[in-house]
């Protein structure tokens, strides 16, 4: 299906970097063998990571790619991949950007916060992590389409019974995550299965993202971060924990990334904040289509268009002069 037109005359381009959940096995395969720059940055991160990614993002082995470790570096790549292909397009100067969990750190890297090199060891060390942070089999996620979010809150504080349980992404009006030790998710989902229009999906995660049974890898991540340069932003970035663009100190911008990892994505809100700040032209860039998506969930007026491979970035080639 060919991508929807970029269209023409006066807009404002934002940038939307997908998180956890987007991987698919080839991903990047057709970026890297038509350009060699993009097989010289994944030859980079193979480096860096100390493994072959490329061979993991080449769907040699499913399972691996499905793994948190491997997960998030590639998807972190393969944002960057794409974004190097398209961010010289003539006209096209975005005026803020925002990234899904993970994707914050393809946007912070985007807008020049990070180099490519100090955000791919972020996300390694993010990732590895986040995957130990917790036992095995111990906790999960589950998405929850078609229930208000006000009834999602009752149901998860009348089923926490004392486990650890919260809504960890508030994606769109109709569309959360919750997360928790497996007891309490198993009854929670249990429950918002038998609400009115209601559709769970459990996960395919071992651990609890974006609750307080992180804070062992926020901790593990702060002496990384704390050691990280950061430099000033080209445009803003809109933060994951409070929808509120990226401040420009330093010391505040690692705070935001660690406070991260044990707060809620508050997406929803991030996008109506870009909109309010004139957006009107939303490229995803990377792999998937996940945030187009919740974009039609969120606001149908502004137009979306998703980056992802050769052909939708070749189709959009002189779109912006």
């Amino acid at each position: 299906m060919a991508p929807e037109p970029v269209p023409s005359g006066d807009y404002s381009v934002a940038l939307m970097f997908p998180g956890q959940g987007s991987q698919f096995p080839g991903m990047a395969l057709d970026i890297v063998r038509e350009n060699n720059d993009s097989r010289e940055t994944l030859a980079l991160a193979d480096e860096i990571l100390g493994y072959s990614l490329s061979r993991i993002m080449g769907g040699v082995n499913g399972n691996e790619l499905n793994q948190t470790v491997h997960t998030q570096p590639a998807i972190f790549v393969h944002s960057m991949l794409v974004w190097r292909l398209v961010e010289n397009q003539p006209g096209l100067n975005p005026i803020v950007a925002a990234g899904h969990s993970l994707g914050e750190y393809s946007a912070l890297c985007a807008a020049g916060a990070l180099t490519f090199e100090d955000a791919l060891r972020l996300v390694k060390v993010r990732a590895e992590t986040m995957d130990k942070a917790q036992p095995p089999g111990t906790c999960g996620m589950a998405a929850v389409i078609g229930v208000p979010v006000d009834r999602i809150y009752e149901i998860v504080e009348s089923e926490k019974r004392g486990s650890v349980l919260e809504i960890a992404n508030y994606n769109s009006p109709d569309q959360c995550v919750i997360s928790g030790t497996c007891d309490a998710l198993k009854r929670a989902a249990d429950i918002l299965s038998k609400e009115r229009r209601s559709r769970v999906v459990i996960l395919p995660v071992s651990s609890a993202f974006h609750t307080c049974l992180m804070d062992s890898a926020r901790e593990s991540l702060k002496s990384v971060i704390d050691e990280t340069v950061l430099s000033p932003l080209r445009f803003r970035v809109i933060a994951n924990v409070n929808a509120e663009p990226y401040p420009d100190t330093p010391m505040d911008m690692k705070a935001l990334l660690l406070k991260q990892l044990v707060s809620p994505v508050l997406w929803e809100s991030c996008i109506r904040k870009m909109i309010s700040l004139k957006a009107s032209q939303f490229l995803e860039i990377g792999p998937g289509k996940v945030l187009s998506g919740l974009m039609r969930r969120i606001d149908r007026t502004v137009s979306v268009t998703s980056l992802s491979d050769s052909q939708t970035i070749n189709d959009i080639h002189g779109a912006f002069a």
